[in-house]
């Protein structure tokens, strides 16, 4: 099953939670949205100090969190991917093995596109203190356009189904993660860029479909 989100954030978050219950029933779905008012989004374990609250209240930025784990995003016009599979699938098996073969097409669609994106060569380990920004961090969930990183992705696994969430971004701005996040500017702009230029998010929609379609094998 392949669905559109509305674009409103809080509910494609809560569309999460339901099509990882359907994967559970034996049903994949693949979930994509974009749009909607802008909005902080945390992994599901992240503390809630990672985030200056203040500067979204004065920004206007809701701060959600989602279901998956890994840090935080800021949602603004951004590709978001879910895609949710039974936990007997064969891509489900293992955490590094289901980002891999996820990313692998994710990138396949960017490529078609333009953008020059690649796998880190050696994608390090967690040793020092993770950034709360997600496009800071390097580990197996990325994929980067000249070095930067425009594609990190995150996990929920339950007894009978697994999630696999991936935030594209297309139109990202270093100063804004900077102040919601508290971080500097100059670092931050060092280390996240979009994925392509000039392509909307919905743009994407059709060609995702059908890749995923074809590399999932269970969608007619």
């Amino acid at each position: 099953m392949i669905t559109i989100g509305d674009g409103d954030p809080t509910a494609c978050l809560h569309q999460e939670e339901e099509i990882l219950d359907q994967a559970a029933g034996g049903t994949p779905v693949l979930l994509l949205w974009t749009g909607g008012a802008p909005a902080v989004i945390l992994g599901h374990g992240q503390p809630d100090g990672d985030v200056d609250r203040e500067a979204c209240r004065e920004l206007g930025l809701p701060v959600l969190r989602r279901i998956t784990g890994g840090t935080g995003v800021i949602h603004d016009g951004d590709l978001a991917v879910s895609l949710a599979l039974p936990s007997g699938h064969p891509w489900s098996r293992g955490i590094l093995a289901l980002y891999g073969r996820f990313l692998d097409v994710l990138a396949a669609v960017l490529a078609a596109r333009g953008a020059r994106v690649e796998r880190p060569v050696a994608p390090a380990h967690a040793t020092r203190v993770r950034s709360p920004i997600c496009f800071e961090d390097r580990l197996a969930e990325t994929l980067l356009v000249d070095g930067r990183k425009c594609v990190g992705c995150a996990q929920a696994r339950r007894a009978r189904s697994v999630l696999v969430h991936g935030a594209v971004l297309l139109g990202p701005d270093p100063g804004l993660y900077a102040r919601v996040f508290r971080a500097d500017g100059a670092r931050v702009a060092a280390a996240l860029g979009p994925a392509l230029q000039g392509v909307a998010a919905a743009e994407l929609f059709e060609p995702l479909a059908a890749a995923f379609s074809e590399a999932v094998g269970v969608w007619k």
